[in-house]
């Protein structure tokens, strides 16, 4: 059937209409003429194919990575780089419309400086290729594992590093993980920005040999080797919550603007150092006077709550792993901040406390995708603290966020931000402001 893509979905896949319901079809951009096939009646809506452009979009491009169609990660990069921006605006305007009711004003996106080789990590599954492990993906909606050679997201240390690590664990004839045994390598996970890289290997219950300890220990950039144990049948996370130091040093330094930071593996960290520069400063810029007191929930290594310091007269950052908040305290002294203060434990439980104790100016959250908790919200919904500045990434979740909470906040500014180029995805600073009961209608209630 021949159809026209009206739109772009929160995933990136055109959207037509056919039968009063939406038709999603991946790889497919807004006014392109499409003959499509469908392939699935989900009751509300369909998934649908593309046979063939009959009219394509002049923002088309030819994607430059080969896995592009088979790997399904970058799913904007058939279209040229100033258009995804558009298309992220788009997206998050249709998600603030559609969830909260917001018809208001909304900046440009925030481009990355790199749309490309900006991934300053990779966390991808091991495989069996032709008798020697190896990474890749599932491909979209299915179990089908694409090899990838070279992911042109991944800096290129980082892919280089991969690369070594790779082939030292197949020169050792190391195997992939088996369910039965409880032996082999489930999972390869890489972060470092600049020159050093932390690894970690997740595996079953194995002994690593001194030999492929030594080994590894040689690739380019590796500045610490992890061991991890993961036994269980459909893990949620592949990351333990244990961690064996094999090799190296327990963090890896790291500058972002003037401040310094040590990371560790479990704690949460931007995959786009670049963009994420460009997020703290504009936080900074957002709030124009200095306040008593600050609060940063879901804080990780406690980025945020360094570049606000100077904002407040105290800063108290919130996260719920440990490992977070022991880098948080860390990362205060190694830049001689005396003003920040880092609490372990649950966001709303933590925040219950505080209001009761003391009066919060300020607000930072920056929840994972599901979005704040409904604890949180109903204690936010109930507190009188001035300002909230909402970090999301993802427009569904703050949208629905944003409806619970413009009962007692409006909203006073929307900022997209380019984390992840060449995807759907978009990151946001979303800024509520508690609302002021005028005078008149305080006396008319009395």
């Amino acid at each position: 059937m021949k159809l026209r893509i009206k739109k772009i979905g929160i995933n990136g896949e055109g959207i037509a209409y056919y039968q009063k319901k939406p038709v999603f079809i991946n790889n497919a951009l807004p006014e392109e003429i499409v003959e499509a096939e469908i392939k699935e009646d989900k009751g509300t809506y369909y998934i649908g194919e593309v046979q063939k452009y009959l009219t394509k979009s002049k923002y088309r491009i030819e994607p430059v990575c080969p896995y592009f169609s088979k790997c399904g990660g970058c799913n904007l990069m058939m279209t040229s780089y100033l258009q995804q921006l558009e298309f992220k605006k788009d997206i998050l305007k249709e998600a603030l419309h559609r969830y909260a009711g917001y018809n208001g004003k909304i900046n440009d996106t925030v481009q990355s400086d790199k749309d490309l080789y900006y991934r300053n990590k990779c966390n991808l599954p091991f495989l069996d290729n032709k008798g020697k492990l190896d990474n890749g993906l599932y491909q979209p909606n299915s179990n089908i594992f694409q090899t990838i050679d070279r992911c042109i997201l991944h800096s290129n240390k980082l892919e280089k590093l991969r690369k070594e690590v790779l082939q030292v664990l197949n020169d050792n004839n190391c195997q992939l993980y088996d369910k039965r045994t409880h032996r082999g390598f489930r999972q390869l996970i890489i972060r470092g920005m600049g020159n050093d890289f932390q690894v970690v290997l997740i595996t079953g219950e194995d002994v690593l040999s001194e030999k492929l300890i030594t080994e590894l220990s040689k690739c380019s950039g590796l500045a610490s080797l992890y061991q991890g144990v993961n036994i269980q049948k459909n893990p949620i996370k592949m990351m333990s919550d244990e961690l064996r130091l094999l090799y190296g040093s327990k963090s890896i330094p790291f500058c972002l603007g003037e401040y310094k930071f040590q990371l560790t593996p479990q704690a949460f960290f931007q995959l786009n150092q670049y963009t994420a520069l460009k997020l703290y400063k504009k936080i900074d810029e957002i709030i124009k006077d200095k306040v008593n007191l600050i609060v940063e929930a879901y804080c990780g290594i406690g980025a945020i709550s360094l570049f606000l310091h100077e904002k407040a007269q105290k800063v108290i950052g919130i996260d719920i792993e440990p490992a977070a908040i022991k880098d948080s305290k860390y990362n205060c002294k190694l830049n001689n901040i005396t003003n920040c203060q880092f609490k372990l434990g649950d966001a709303s439980s933590q925040l219950n406390s505080l209001i009761k104790k003391e009066q919060i100016d300020i607000l930072v959250v920056d929840p994972p995708r599901k979005g704040i908790d409904e604890k949180l919200l109903e204690t936010l919904a109930t507190s009188n603290i001035k300002k909230i500045i909402y970090i999301s990434c993802n427009p569904a979740t703050l949208a629905k966020n944003i409806h619970v909470l413009k009962k007692n906040y409006y909203l006073s500014e929307v900022i997209p931000f380019d984390m992840f180029p060449q995807t759907a995805l978009v990151e946001t600073i979303a800024v509520l402001e508690l609302k002021k009961i005028k005078k008149h209608i305080k006396e008319s209630l009395n």
